[in-house]
Parts: structure tokens; C-alpha cells; sequence
């Protein structure tokens, strides 16, 4: 009972009080003949996973104290915490003197390897496994792909397949889609699809459909990417999917299609995001476009939101009016933090229009920072900044 509730903490949300647990424990002897190296195991855990380098160094040494060093659980768990720490050197000791070591411990050790950017040193490693599951094949398969070896990537799945006679799970076929679509190869992409279709990956997991019709979209196939859009039953479209179908019509520059598939997507009850909006913008080149979006968030508070839509604009239709736009937004709903990032941006593109200075002094003032507001107009002065002279009517 005591190492079902350790175990709970040490690989959960709250690692600490595994270790705040132990402590207790330690006071009552009624519990404290029920340590084993289970217990251990887990409090290491929890150790690799709060970082407490000194704490886990202990109980190693408790490790060692207590005769477990020749147990397995307790020795994967040490090499565990090594590689969380990246303390690889320490992690190649313990695994180098495990006197025994199960597909676990050959995993634990790989996939740390793959973390740490050691790619080569894990190829070398996975080919001496004396027998290797899934999730040997899948680390590999993504690390290949996180390093940007998209080929390799590929190559390793086809042989987990065709040599190794090893099935794969939804996660492999994520990790090689992602490769798939880097080298933008439609003959493997149309391959790929062959065989989630066969192997049932389609009909039982959403995320292989969306990223199926992600990766078509990216090999230069968007008509085969809006076939497996619409053969879709339209319960399982998510975001995700039309968000998907919406940024391949944008990759392709069909700018009427993303847009109506937008309002589709709208109209289907699905609430579109920043990337379902920021997608539909990328099929338009013109400026007007961001800042109609721009001014709409603006004007409903959505500070964030259209920052980071201003920020995604291309370079060679940035204009100063949308963030003076936005500037002025900032003013309205009185953001000190955004509009200080848009000011600056500003006077990049355009320092010496003294209106932009005047309202960022604006906004300072209204917020009581009047230290701030001075420091902006005396850069004014030191910039010779032209000021924009006031006009009445009277």
C-alpha cells in the first residue's frame, strides 16, 4: 500500500511528496520494514523528475548501502535520474556496471541518449539490444526525426516493419508522418496512407487522420489531403482537422478555399483558433487583410492574441499602420506590456515619427508610471524626434 501511494506522487503532478512521504515514514518503524527496492526506485524517480541532483545522489548511496545494487529496478531507476539530470557520464557508469538489464533498461538508456542530442551513440547502442519492442524502434524512429535525419527517420520505420516484424503504435506513425512530410515525398506519403488504411490506424485514431492529411498537404497532394478531409465522418473533425485542411489550402495560395472552409468550419460548431485564423491570413498577400483581423481583436480587448498574429506577418508587407493600430489598442484597454514590445517595433521601423513616442508617453502617464512616460519624451528630445503639433478650431 505504502509503494502504491509513493509510486502514485513520484511518477504524478506532485514528485515532492513522494519524497515528503518518505520522510514521514522513516519516523515509524511499522512502515519502514516495508521499504524494499521498489521504494527506492520510486523516490529516485521522483528525484529525476524535480531535479534535486543532491537528494538523488544520496540515495544512491542508500542504494548501494542497502545491497541493492544488483537489483534491476532500483539500477534503471539511478540510470532514470541520470539522464533527467543530463549527467551522461554517470548514466553510461551505471548502466556499463548493471550486472543485469531488461528491455527497459535498454529503452531507458537510448531514449535518454536520443534526448541529450547523442544520436549516433544511441543508433550504436539500439543495434547491440539483444531484442528490441516498439518502443526501442519509436525512440529511435523519433530522435531520427527530431535531429532532422528525415530519411534515416523513414528507413527505420520500414525496416521495424519489414525486418524487425514489429508493429507499430499511433505514436510511431506520428513520429514518421513528421519525416514523411519534411522530405515531402508523395510516393511515401501515398504509402504511409496504404498502411494505417490497412492496419485499421485510420478508423480508431483521429490524430493519424489529421496528420495524414497534414502530411498530403505538405507533399504538394491537396487534393488527396481534402479526400481524407472529406471521408472523415464530420463527429471526428476536430480543430485540429480543419485547422489542417484550412493551412494546406493556405500552403497551396487558394486563399477563397481557406477562407470558406473557415466559415464551414464555423458553421460545424467548431470554434476556429489563433493558427485557424493566422492560416487563412497566410493565403492573402495583402497587408489589409492582418489589419482588419488586427483591429478586430484589438477592438475586443484580444491583446495577445493579436500581437502574435502581427508578429507572424510576412516582411515584405509589414506596415507601421497595423501596430500603430495595435499601439493604440494597447492604449484603450491600458496594456503597458504589449504596448512597450509595440513601440519598439515601432521606432524600429520608423523612429522618427514623433506620434508613436507621444502615445506610448500616453499610456505610461495613464498608468501612474510617470517616471517611465519622462524617459520616453526626453528620448524624443535625444532623437530630435519631430512632435506633432496640436490644432484648434477656435
Amino acid at each position: 500500500m505504502f509503494n502504491t501511494l509513493l509510486r502514485r506522487y513520484a511518477v504524478g503532478e506532485f514528485p515532492h511528496e513522494a519524497l515528503f512521504l518518505y520522510k514521514q515514514a522513516q519516523q515509524s518503524t511499522a512502515l519502514y520494514q516495508y521499504f524494499d527496492s521498489f521504494t527506492y526506485s520510486f523516490l529516485i524517480k521522483a528525484c529525476g523528475n524535480l531535479n534535486q541532483r543532491i537528494t538523488g545522489f544520496q540515495l544512491h548511496a542508500l542504494v548501494v548501502q542497502l545491497g541493492f545494487e544488483s537489483d534491476v529496478y532500483a539500477q534503471t531507476a539511478l540510470l532514470n535520474m541520470y539522464l533527467d539530470f543530463g549527467l551522461l557520464n554517470d548514466a553510461e557508469k551505471v548502466f556499463d556496471e548493471m550486472p543485469d538489464r531488461n528491455l527497459v533498461t535498454w529503452n531507458v538508456m537510448i531514449t535518454g541518449l536520443v534526448k541529450w542530442g547523442h544520436l549516433e551513440a544511441a543508433l550504436a547502442l539500439f543495434r547491440q539490444m539483444p531484442r528490441k519492442n516498439v518502443v526501442s524502434w519509436t525512440g529511435m524512429i523519433d530522435g531520427f526525426t527530431r535531429m532532422k535525419n528525415h530519411l534515416g527517420a523513414f528507413s527505420l520505420f520500414r525496416e521495424m516493419i519489414m525486418v524487425g516484424g514489429i508493429m507499430p503504435t499511433e505514436v510511431t506513425l506520428l513520429a514518421v508522418s513528421t519525416a514523411i512530410a519534411e522530405l515531402g515525398d508523395l510516393k511515401n506519403c501515398r504509402l504511409f496512407h496504404s498502411f494505417s488504411e490497412k492496419s485499421g490506424f485510420r478508423a480508431n485514431y483521429n490524430q493519424v487522420t489529421n496528420c495524414l492529411l497534414d502530411t498530403y498537404a505538405k507533399c504538394g497532394c491537396i487534393e488527396s489531403a481534402l479526400r481524407v478531409f472529406e471521408e472523415m465522418f464530420a463527429c471526428r473533425r476536430n480543430v485540429v482537422s480543419w485547422t489542417s485542411i484550412i493551412s494546406g489550402f493556405a500552403m497551396h495560395g487558394m486563399a477563397i478555399e481557406a477562407e470558406q472552409f473557415l466559415e464551414r468550419m464555423e458553421g460545424s460548431g467548431i470554434r476556429p483558433n489563433r493558427i485557424s485564423f493566422l492560416s487563412v491570413l497566410n493565403a492573402y498577400t495583402d497587408v489589409k487583410h492582418y489589419g482588419c483581423v488586427i483591429d478586430m481583436l484589438g477592438r475586443a480587448g484580444k491583446l495577445k492574441e493579436a500581437e502574435e498574429i502581427a508578429w507572424q506577418i510576412p516582411n515584405d508587407i509589414d506596415d507601421v499602420v497595423i501596430w500603430r493600430t495595435l499601439l493604440g489598442a494597447c492604449n484603450f484597454h491600458g496594456d503597458v506590456e504589449i504596448a512597450e514590445r509595440v513601440s519598439k517595433k515601432l521606432q524600429d521601423m520608423e523612429r522618427e515619427y514623433g506620434g508613436d513616442y507621444v502615445l506610448m508617453s500616453n499610456i505610461l502617464t495613464g498608468q501612474g508610471k510617470f517616471n517611465e512616460a519622462q524617459n520616453i519624451r526626453t528620448l524624443m528630445d535625444k532623437r530630435q524626434v519631430l512632435k506633432i503639433a496640436g490644432h484648434s478650431s477656435v
